[in-house]
């Protein structure tokens, strides 16, 4: 009798743990939609990475609004205003606010 209420026991934290699992599944799925960058800040990334004076660079592009936001390290000056330019280029962006540093 003891083994059994054991076994019952193991099983129904089993099952309570999957339907948790289960329940919180869209509320993770959400949150990581949310924390997706939008069209505007991949593309920006997308050209960065094509840019040949850019390589090995580590920039980190956010899009909120008209404003792009770069974040991230460049070795030269050259770089660092490379990347802004190409951030302008996008048609959506107005304003870019450049945070990137040099080593």
């Amino acid at each position: 009798m003891h083994d059994r209420l054991g076994t019952f026991a193991v099983g129904a934290l089993l099952l309570y743990g999957l339907l948790m699992g289960c329940a919180d599944s869209p509320v993770k799925e959400s949150a990581s939609m949310e924390q997706q960058d939008p069209l505007e800040a991949v593309q920006i990334k997308a050209r960065l990475l094509e840019a040949s004076d850019l390589a090995g660079a580590a920039i980190d592009v956010d899009v909120e609004g008209d404003k792009a936001i770069l974040d991230g390290f460049v070795e030269t000056p050259e770089q660092r205003d490379r990347a802004e330019a190409i951030a302008r280029e996008h048609q959506k962006v107005k304003t870019v606010e450049n945070n990137i540093q040099i080593k």
